[in-house]
């Protein structure tokens, strides 16, 4: 069995390619910028204390999840087992996702990376590569049935269904994303635990981290990377909607100020991001990124006051 046709995407943001090929799939028409900034992802950021590159996976995405019918889709968990769980135990999953899959839906695996279920046969599952063939150990091409070998010394494994659902006016989906920006910066014990830290609690775990001699490490890269994408989009969604025809729930004015901004923000991150820059040239860049991300966050939360 194959869904011909789904195809995750090659962004660093896993997360956000399973949601767009999902949407893809089900002819569901949203353009990239749209898919980070409504679904929240746009604007989230966590870190390690040590820069661990677990950092844009291990936080609470509850309110990710809530936000999503502002595209048109839900996201809903089938299952979560251990690597080391018991043949019975894997089969039992897998056997609800093989039938989620029989029914036509999209559904989706979380190990070490979120990756598309593109189909099975008798032996496994084949998963999407978004990065193309070997080029992250993380993200194999299949799961074989039973043993998992793929999978056998990572974290827990994960199953999501996707299903099409009515989307959000305009209105209510901005609203949303505004609210979900403020609270993730100003109310970050939300939405993760200590070592990691989300908002304004990211960048101080960022500068510390580079304090401690974690800057040169490919968790230091990798969140980098994962975070000024995040920011591009930001600055790409905000642009469109400065130039729209007809102003929205943001006026052009103010939505030009914030794509700056973000794409300003986005540009200090990959360049934190340099594998042969000095840890105090990334301190500088993590610094006045984080400076533009709480101005960002305080005109949102200005507009959401009026």
């Amino acid at each position: 069995m194959n869904n011909t046709g789904l195809v995750q995407p090659p962004y660093d943001t896993s997360l956000v390619g399973v949601v767009k090929g999902a949407l893809d799939y089900y002819g569901i028409d949203t353009a990239p910028a749209e898919t980070f900034a409504l679904s929240g992802h746009a604007f989230a950021i966590n870190i390690h204390e040590e820069l661990c590159p677990s950092g844009p996976y291990c936080w609470d995405q509850n309110r990710f999840r809530d936000l999503l019918p502002n595209l048109g889709i839900r996201m809903v968990e089938l299952g979560m087992v251990m690597p080391t769980a018991s043949p019975a135990e894997k089969e039992q999953l897998a056997e609800r996702v093989r039938s989620e899959l029989d029914d036509g839906n999209v559904c989706s695996v979380l190990n070490m990376d979120h990756q598309l279920v593109i189909g099975y046969d008798d032996t496994g599952f084949e998963l999407a590569l978004p990065w193309g063939e070997g080029v992250v150990d993380s993200t194999p091409a299949r799961l074989t049935f039973a043993t998992w070998e793929e999978f056998v010394h990572g974290p827990p494994v994960v199953f999501f269904r996707f299903d099409p659902t009515p989307r959000r006016s305009e209105s209510a989906a901005t609203a949303s994303v505004l609210d979900f920006a403020v609270d993730v910066w100003r109310r970050p014990e939300q939405f993760a635990e200590s070592p990691y830290g989300t908002g304004n609690l990211a960048y101080e775990n960022w500068l510390t981290g580079i304090d401690a001699g974690h800057g040169e490490s490919h968790g230091n890269w990798w969140n980098a990377v994962v975070w000024g994408e995040c920011r591009e989009r930001a600055g790409d969604y905000f642009q469109n909607l400065a130039a729209a025809e007809f102003p929205g729930v943001i006026d052009q004015r103010e939505a030009r100020e914030l794509a700056v901004d973000y794409r300003a923000l986005s540009r200090l991150l990959y360049r934190a991001s340099d594998k042969n820059a000095s840890p105090a040239d990334k301190r500088r860049f993590v610094e006045q990124a984080r400076d533009l991300d709480a101005g960002c966050v305080e005109r949102m939360a200005e507009l959401r006051a009026h």
